[in-house]
């Protein structure tokens, strides 16, 4: 997996992101929730990497430890994108059976009368 961190000049931190390991997907609703402490910014490096650019808002919360928690997010959003297309039928199958109509299972429900 590539990922690295580097310090710019101007005092901006770049993260590169690799391709292979996060879809666009995750990296577009992690910026999204980091959106609140930083100012980010997302370019495509190369075929296989992306490059992520942070730079604070505020000097209250260490640009380094917002990046650290960004990577964490990240592989969270990452993994709920990899469960969803493995599992994902099963959960609609699931729902659907639940909001079915009560008919279809009548015979499997003891009504108590009062």
């Amino acid at each position: 997996m590539k990922q690295t961190m580097k310090r710019l000049e101007d005092g901006r931190l770049q993260l590169e992101i690799s391709k292979e390991m996060f879809k666009k997907e995750a990296l577009v609703a992690t910026t999204y929730k980091f959106t609140d402490s930083c100012y980010i910014f997302i370019e495509s490096a190369s075929s296989n990497s992306f490059n992520v650019y942070f730079k604070p808002k505020t000097q209250i919360t260490p640009l380094d430890k917002i990046v650290d928690e960004f990577s964490n997010e990240l592989i969270d959003h990452q993994l709920r994108l990899d469960i969803e297309a493995s599992y994902g039928n099963i959960r609609n199958l699931i729902v659907q059976q639940a909001f079915s109509p009560v008919e279809n299972i009548k015979d499997k429900i003891d009504v108590i009368q009062q």
